[in-house]
């Protein structure tokens, strides 16, 4: 396991809330039904508690064989009564719960006219479904294990890790399975813990020109090709100075948020992604010294399904995007326009809102309308110190590092660990990575949502984005977030509370409920939506700044 390289500098800057949100009506929760008893699995095993019970074994002229025929006798003489000849009996409990089976397996609404027929006989006490129970699922990966000191310990419950996800308990009812998540990244490397997850060869949409070459794709070819793998994005000098660059070694960040996504779970080895059922589409757009726009556009097309002219089309278009990049400007109209095309298609794009520690605005693209802009918190709850916080962020994930407020739990994991790789420059051995940073948090984000799209693919995406904001947990007392309301979005990702609430989820009549409420300019809220008249408050804040992923 290799630890990024992370230095830190202090920033003081003036955080001046001239307006609030009185509310957001994109964020309203929609009406809920009860669960539906045509959507329960079909019943074909009951169990019937007497009031009296048969001779056990060992009692006066009961032996093993009696207290069986007694009791099938009992389920005999019942199933006569009520006129449910269907019924035969299959085993005990105790000498007055038998457990008997139909004929054939019902459905719910046909079981429970007949468990009340049955409850309706004097001799009985009871009815109830045998029901199946399956156990919670706890992946066999290494890294997962652990409880509250896991390395990775962004999966736990929050009732070990305050922060963490509670993926576990997601995992019972989704895994993401049939669902293609799209990675807009660096590319990928084959790790040993990912490669079977992934489509490939995935696509490679950094393109050379005159003046730059092939310097920022670095690799040999002529541009974009069918070939989505990282062949490394370390910056040297006098490079660093030529192109206004950091020396730094390659970072396999692709391949690190990709393993957050989808990396395979219960094989025993490494961890496990928050999707590991989910199928992860790598597109590079990232290479040294990060990416053009033009070339992150291209690709989120392609991935969307969109055609893009000169390249072959998509044959896996994703339903969920993950853009963990940007650039510090407003939402432009390329952008703009983009967004808006692939939002048309059903698919969800999350993006990440930045590392430089803003407490007034988030970064492009997750700035623009309809983009699920998600900020980072730590293993405590807190807002990450490094993660841009402001108006138009949807939700925050765990992202790990220092808090900004809460002193700091010692002692345990606080970096995000995923799948990487150990070369400084090119390629060498799998291993895995700990970084901390905005990027971290959005896959999570984007797993989250192809849990909820496989277990309901009748919802739209943008239903599936209302869910995860509105099962939000609050942020914890005394964090950051509670002090400055609505900057760090509706709460912290809970993928089991969105789970939970997407089984029984309505589907919205129309409209698009994109990222949530959005900016359309530096302190421009959206139109619709109520303010708050005044200056709410003025504060100077210090808060540390790490360099981050």
């Amino acid at each position: 396991m290799r630890v990024a390289n992370c230095s830190l500098t202090l920033a003081r800057r003036a955080l001046f809330l001239s307006v609030l949100l009185a509310g957001c009506a994109a964020w309203a929760l929609p009406k809920q039904a009860a669960p539906s008893a045509a959507a329960a699995p079909p019943v074909g095993r009951l169990i019937i508690q007497y009031k009296t019970g048969v001779k056990l074994a060992g009692q006066p002229g009961a032996t093993v064989v009696t207290e069986r025929l007694e009791a099938a006798a009992q389920v005999q003489r019942l199933a006569t009564a009520v006129g449910a000849t269907e019924l035969r009996y299959l085993k005990s409990v105790s000498a007055r719960m038998h457990v008997v089976t139909l004929a054939q397996p019902v459905a719910a609404t046909e079981a429970r006219v007949l468990i009340q027929k049955l409850q309706a006989n004097p001799a009985v006490e009871f009815v109830v479904p045998d029901v199946r129970v399956r156990p919670h699922l706890v992946p066999n990966d290494p890294l997962f294990a652990g409880g509250a000191f896991a390395d990775q310990w962004h999966l736990q419950s929050s009732a070990l890790v305050a922060g963490a996800i509670n993926a576990a308990t997601a995992w019972d009812s989704s895994t993401g399975s049939g669902v293609v998540v799209a990675v807009l990244d660096g590319g990928y490397r084959p790790h040993t813990d990912l490669a079977t997850n992934l489509v490939m060869p995935g696509y490679d949409f950094i393109n050379g020109d005159t003046a730059e070459g092939l310097w920022t794709a670095n690799d040999s070819d002529a541009g974009r090709d069918a070939d989505a793998q990282d062949p490394g994005d370390w910056v040297s000098e006098p490079e660093a100075s030529l192109y206004d660059c950091a020396v730094e070694d390659s970072s396999w960040h692709g391949t690190h948020v990709a393993g957050l996504v989808g990396a395979v779970a219960n094989n025993a080895q490494g961890g496990a992604g928050v999707a590991y059922g989910a199928l992860v589409l790598p597109v590079r757009v990232l290479g040294r010294c990060g990416g053009f726009n033009s070339d992150i556009l291209a690709g989120a097309r392609w991935a969307a399904g969109l055609s893009v002219v000169g390249v072959p089309a998509n044959p896996t278009p994703a339903r969920v995007l993950n853009l963990s990049l940007g650039v510090d400007t407003d939402c432009d109209a390329a952008s703009r326009n983009v967004v808006n095309e692939i939002r048309a298609l059903n698919v969800s794009i999350v993006a990440s809102t930045g590392n430089e520690g803003y407490e007034d605005r988030i970064t492009s693209p997750a700035n623009c309308p309809g983009v699920v802009a998600v900020t980072a918190h730590t293993r405590d709850g807190d807002s990450a110190d490094y993660a841009n916080v402001g108006m138009g962020t949807s939700i925050s994930a765990p992202g790990g590092g220092d808090n900004s407020v809460l002193p700091s739990s010692i002692g345990e994991p606080r970096f995000v660990v995923s799948t990487g790789n150990a070369g400084l420059t090119t390629p060498g051995a799998d291993n895995y990575l700990e970084y901390a940073g905005t990027s971290m948090a959005a896959p999570q984000v984007a797993g989250v949502l192809a849990l909820l799209a496989s277990l309901r693919p009748d919802l739209s995406m943008a239903d599936l984005e209302q869910v995860v904001r509105t099962s939000a947990r609050a942020f914890p007392a005394g964090s950051y977030c509670t002090f400055y309301p609505g900057v760090c979005g509706s709460g912290l990702l809970d993928a089991a509370a969105a789970v939970e609430a997407a089984r029984n989820w309505v589907p919205s009549s129309g409209g698009d409920s994109g990222g949530g409420c959005t900016v359309g300019g530096p302190g421009q809220a959206d139109a619709g939506l109520p303010l708050l008249a005044g200056i709410a408050a003025l504060a100077l804040l210090w808060r540390r700044r790490s360099v981050v992923r």
